[in-house]
């Protein structure tokens, strides 16, 4: 028995159904430069993804690992906890110290060039009689994020994640600057340096900046 015409159209126009289906979920599985975008949907400003992207997060750990094999071979007692407890207390006070506008108990500890442009912000506010409000309400994260050496030091990069309200107000007590009322997502980069041969252990922070 044969096949009647119809019959064949009908197979014929499913397969090319088939065909175009796949060439269509194949086109919209990739950017514009033929890269695959990992179900990645972009609303707005944000990114949605369910997709663990094992690439970069295997290169982030390679680096925290070289950093501290960097680290350990500069210096083979170093403990990452207490240094990153310390730099967190640190953080804490140069942002109290200079609130308050008196830098003195943390001056030993900061960067000659670093503590001028701390006074220099602070004695601008005072002259202007403003009044400067940081309240550090959760430290989210603390991580090493870079180690470089320079000549005969050696200076660790350290990432602070926090939450904070900040506000700056006028000789009026009026608002000029922040929102007391809400919280705002601070990411810092704090760089400490020390000598690589000496008994002090002592660091001494020689730059801010945000990331």
């Amino acid at each position: 028995m044969q096949l009647s015409l119809p019959f064949i159209d009908i197979i014929i126009f499913a397969v090319i159904a088939i065909f175009l289906v796949y060439r269509l979920k194949s086109i919209l599985g990739q950017n514009s430069e033929g890269n695959e975008q990992n179900g990645k949907m972009d609303i707005g400003e944000k990114n949605f993804t369910n997709v663990v992207k094992l690439g970069k997060k295997q290169v982030k750990n390679n680096k925290i690992e070289a950093n501290k094999e960097k680290i350990l071979k500069i210096n083979p007692t170093f403990d990452e906890k207490v240094f990153l407890d310390g730099a967190q207390n640190f953080f804490k006070m140069v942002i109290e110290s200079f609130v308050k506008g008196n830098l003195n108990d943390v001056a030993n500890y900061i960067d000659k060039k670093l503590i001028n442009s701390f006074q220099s912000v602070i004695d601008d506010r005072l002259e202007e009689e403003e009044t400067l409000k940081i309240d550090i309400i959760k430290i989210k994260s603390i991580s090493i994020k870079d180690v470089t050496t320079f000549k005969n030091f050696i200076r660790i990069s350290v990432l602070f994640e926090t939450d904070q309200i900040k506000v700056l107000k006028d000789n009026k007590g009026k608002i000029i600057d922040g929102d007391q009322n809400n919280t705002i997502s601070v990411r810092d980069i704090w760089t400490f340096e020390k000598k690589i041969e000496t008994e002090d252990l002592n660091w001494k922070l020689i730059e801010t900046r945000d990331e």
